[in-house]
């Protein structure tokens, strides 16, 4: 991959310091600068809710307070980035909430809350007599698929059987749905995490990255001028060159540059 040069990193770095939200300027000076994960956390900790789950809009394209299967996996997700470990107090909480909102009978999280209607959300999020979860393939992909790597990093915290058998529907799924890829990329972007975490069995694995491996090359949009639209770029697909599929697309990769 091309790498930015120096002038346009500070330029990007300038914009981040005096546009992002705190959390995200935290997390670039973490990434970046060698910040302090104390920072990143003590951001964090402002999404958190009093029913141990993560929301107020720490995904931005809903604004509900209320917490949620998605933004809770998406706080977990910083606070493994960041090393925090299974016994701190906000993660274990993190954890009793998606195992309180587990659905039993379909193997699934909701992957917003009921009231998102009620607040500012992008198009995707809207539901209207259960068209969400039409749309979100029953939320059998989105967001079980990257709360599953979670849940084995932080394996400790959850019954062992329950785990295995939601892990092995999750790949079944993943196997066998019809388009891996799709839209914005959400459930491809989640599955080649899935099939690179380490915590993971590695047979399941190694069958999550064959499908990854087989979505990749058809899902990614090559076309520069299509690049600004809701798609699967090629960072999105294989953020850095160390990737699940880099060898795929290569030329485009080559093209396209990063930080």
């Amino acid at each position: 991959m091309r790498e930015l040069n120096r002038e346009a990193f500070v330029r990007a770095s300038l914009f981040l310091k005096t546009q992002a939200r705190p959390l995200d300027r935290t997390l670039f000076e973490y990434r970046f600068e060698g910040g302090p994960s104390d920072a990143v956390q003590a951001e964090l900790v402002h999404f958190h809710n009093e029913d141990g789950g993560f929301g107020k809009a720490l995904e931005p394209d809903f604004r509900t307070p209320s917490s949620s299967a998605l933004a809770t996996a998406l706080g977990l997700s910083v606070l493994k980035e960041i090393g925090s470990a299974a016994d701190h107090p906000v993660i274990r909480a993190a954890v009793e909430f998606l195992l309180a909102t587990y659905n039993e009978r379909t193997l699934t999280w909701r992957v917003v809350p009921e009231d998102t209607n009620l607040f500012p959300h992008a198009p995707w999020w809207h539901d209207e007599g259960g068209s969400l979860s039409q749309t979100f393939d029953g939320f059998r992909i989105i967001p079980r698929v990257l709360i599953v790597g979670l849940l084995h990093h932080y394996r400790s915290l959850v019954p062992a059987d329950w785990l295995e058998r939601l892990t092995e529907d999750v790949v079944q799924v993943v196997e066998t749905v019809d388009v891996l890829g799709g839209g914005g990329g959400s459930d491809l972007e989640y599955a080649t995490s899935l099939a690179q975490t380490q915590a993971l069995p590695e047979h399941y694995r190694k069958r999550v990255a064959t499908r990854v491996l087989e979505a990749i090359p058809a899902a990614v949009v090559r076309d520069h001028a299509d690049w600004d639209s809701y798609c699967i770029t090629p960072l999105k697909a294989v953020p850095s060159p160390r990737s699940l599929g880099a060898d795929l697309i290569s030329e485009e990769l080559k093209g396209t540059p990063r930080l």
